[in-house]
């Protein structure tokens, strides 16, 4: 099974720190607290690549293109219609991306809601700023991946700067310079404080 590295769009994270205060101010097993933690397994399940253990699935051309997406179905609510169960009430939607750097492929989470409505699906077209009714014209796949999974592609160049400044930290190695021996003795100075213990 293969593994991927997480990438959560800003609303998701902010979507789950909200649900996390929320779920804190509900008895264990309410409606956010819920979310959260279908939320939580969501994001684990496609950075561990079990989609298929979560009916995932590709998502095509329909209203909006999100035909470089997945999604993974989340049981939050049962909901019952005439008797019979709906299945998973919240869908994840997500898309991967190749590694530029050699290391793991990535898996960018877009969105995460109830199915009602095609919501996830909306909130996913919105973030991804897809018009309704026209196809991706700069879609390009960079390797094969069989369904469940989304086809990956090429990092966008939004991501790969925001990688980029994120992977331009300098290291904290060799910031401070230990004492040489040369150095006088090290001993207590005016102003340092007291040890404890001696």
């Amino acid at each position: 099974m293969t593994q991927y590295r997480p990438l959560a769009r800003p609303e998701i994270r902010r979507h789950l720190l909200t649900l996390a205060q929320a779920a804190k101010g509900q008895e264990p097993g309410g409606l956010r607290a819920r979310e959260y933690y279908a939320l939580r397994l969501g994001i684990q399940a496609v950075i561990d690549g079990r989609e298929a253990e979560f009916a995932g699935k590709r998502l095509t051309n329909k209203r909006h293109d999100l035909s470089d997406c997945a999604e993974i179905k989340l049981a939050v609510v049962p909901e019952m219609r005439r008797g019979s169960d709906l299945g998973p009430s919240h869908r994840l939607i997500y898309r991967e991306f190749e590694a530029e750097d050699g290391g793991l492929p990535y898996r960018e989470v877009v969105a995460f809601a109830h199915r009602g409505n095609d919501r996830p699906f909306e909130e996913a077209a919105a973030r991804l700023n897809r018009r309704e009714g026209v196809r991706l014209q700069s879609f390009r796949p960079t390797s094969e991946t069989a369904p469940p999974a989304p086809i990956r592609q090429a990092l966008p160049p939004d991501i790969r700067a925001a990688l980029a400044a994120a992977g331009d930290v300098a290291s904290a190695r060799g910031a401070v310079t230990p004492p040489t021996t040369n150095s006088p003795a090290a001993g207590p100075r005016r102003g340092d404080p007291p040890e404890r213990g001696r």
